[in-house]
């Protein structure tokens, strides 16, 4: 195309960390010398239009760029002037889409001169060059992800702002005491039974905040525990590739906490959202987490989360009272956890997580849970010595240690465990804070609420089915 004097102008700039051509040349530069160009061919200047930091490469949209196709489209635009082609285009599928635009107007470039699109061998230049640019950035992007991956394997920092729990001294990287604490503890706590919304909480009361300098909500803190890093494992892309980053959490623990936060039983709502004992725990007939609602002082239920989701009142679906149903599975719950054969299922099922050679049978279990509970009877009615007792208590209680240590590591928490060699299990389940509760509910049972038929003003147990996920349906 024959550029006539006076005809109208755009100038594309742009730069970022893919620019090699002019390196170093920042808008400005690109600028003057464009406008240099311009004055050259005797055009005028009607536009100017710059990116500043984003890449041609990655896909991003590029605003300026859009407001210039734009403007070329709407006709307000007779020849680009850009500092080199790579400025304009990085990817090939981009220049095709800038041909159909401009192949009516006239490109120019300070480095590589006139850009005909109105021609075959125009276009087939055009397109030489933006191949060149784009395997250009290609190259550059594979050498730099090998050199990652390279320095990764060999446990090196990767650069950047250093992770939460960590801090650069002259030594190097290190484990920052207070950050690190926080992030110890709170994976104990997942562990032990604790909800993520109870470590939230307790990181905020210690005025825990994120490098961002905010306190973290539960999807942050569920972030930063279910970081490898934790337990100095690096990663690149997703696979484990060195164990030499400074180490906050026993692997063993932070494996634990990692299956509890990651498991499927977990429900996919912000925990923040759950209060009550029950929400996100039970659910209704047609598949749905129950939801509780209502105003302090007034009769609370749960519902189905259908009527949360269309946000109206849905018929067919689960409702209950409360306190009812609370008290009701509670009961139960704590009659279960007080049964020996549901304890032995426990640590047996715990076993074959941890993939021992040869779990303890049920039978073999629940035998020394009864065998110490009949030394102490037999003790207060004087029929054996304490010494006696002593001496058989710490026997039984030697195999009991070594079977909960291997159910332990394969149950991924110690909750479940804790509740199984508990000698009052269910007054302890009780007597535990609705955190802990809610963590041993959702890890042992399921509970679904099933169609009530007509309200009768009574709570129907009947209704509620709950079953124990560690004993076999019978």
């Amino acid at each position: 195309m024959t550029i006539t004097k006076g005809a109208k102008a755009a100038i594309y700039t742009r730069i970022s960390r893919d620019n090699k051509e002019g390196s170093g040349l920042g808008v400005e530069r690109q600028l003057e010398d464009c406008r240099k160009l311009a004055n050259a061919l005797g055009v005028t200047i009607v536009g100017e239009y710059s990116d500043n930091d984003i890449s041609a490469y990655s896909g991003k949209r590029r605003p300026a760029y859009e407001r210039m196709l734009e403007d070329i489209a709407a006709g307000k635009i007779d020849i680009v002037l850009a500092w080199h082609t790579d400025r304009l285009h990085r990817l090939t599928s981009e220049l095709e889409r800038y041909i159909k635009v401009s192949e009516r107007i006239g490109t120019h470039t300070v480095q590589a001169g006139k850009i005909d699109l109105a021609t075959p061998s125009g276009r087939l230049n055009a397109k030489m060059l933006g191949n060149f640019a784009q395997f250009e950035s290609e190259h550059k992007g594979d050498r730099i992800r090998r050199q990652k991956a390279q320095a990764a394997k060999s446990g090196k920092f990767l650069g950047g702002r250093v992770p939460w729990g960590w801090h650069r001294t002259e030594a190097g990287i290190e484990v920052e005491p207070v950050a690190g604490k926080h992030i110890l503890d709170g994976t104990e706590a997942i562990v032990a039974g604790k909800s993520l919304i109870g470590v939230t909480r307790a990181w905020a009361d210690a005025g825990a905040v994120s490098l961002s300098g905010g306190f973290m909500n539960t999807t942050q803190v569920r972030r930063v525990l279910l970081r490898p890093r934790n337990a100095g494992l690096m990663t690149f892309h997703g696979e484990v590739v060195a164990d030499s980053w400074p180490a906050i959490v026993p692997l063993e623990t932070f494996r634990q906490c990692e299956a509890i936060l990651t498991s499927p039983e977990r429900p996919q709502q912000s925990e923040a959202k759950f209060k009550y004992l029950l929400s996100g725990i039970a659910k209704c007939y047609c598949g749905r987490y129950m939801t509780g609602f209502g105003a302090e002082g007034h009769r609370r239920s749960y519902r189905c989360k259908i009527h949360q989701e269309g946000g109206k009142y849905v018929p067919g679906h689960a409702m209950r009272a409360m306190a009812p149903l609370d008290d009701y599975v509670l009961t139960m719950a704590a009659a279960w956890l007080d049964r020996a054969d549901y304890k032995a299922a426990i640590v047996a099922d715990a076993q074959l997580l941890a993939d021992k050679e040869a779990p303890a049978e049920s039978s073999d279990i629940a035998e020394l849970i009864a065998r110490k509970n009949s030394l102490a009877r037999m003790f207060a009615q004087g029929l054996i010595s304490e010494s006696q007792l002593i001496e058989g208590s710490r026997e039984i209680e030697q195999k009991l240690d070594s079977i909960k240590q291997a159910a332990s590591a394969g149950i991924g928490s110690r909750i479940m465990t804790n509740y199984a060699f508990a000698e009052d299990a269910g007054k302890s389940f009780l007597e535990a804070d609705t955190d802990m509760q809610r963590e041993l509910l959702r890890s042992a049972f399921s509970i679904t609420l099933k169609p009530s038929g007509p309200f009768r003003g009574s709570f129907d147990p009947s209704t509620v089915e709950m079953f124990p996920r560690h004993m076999a349906r019978g």
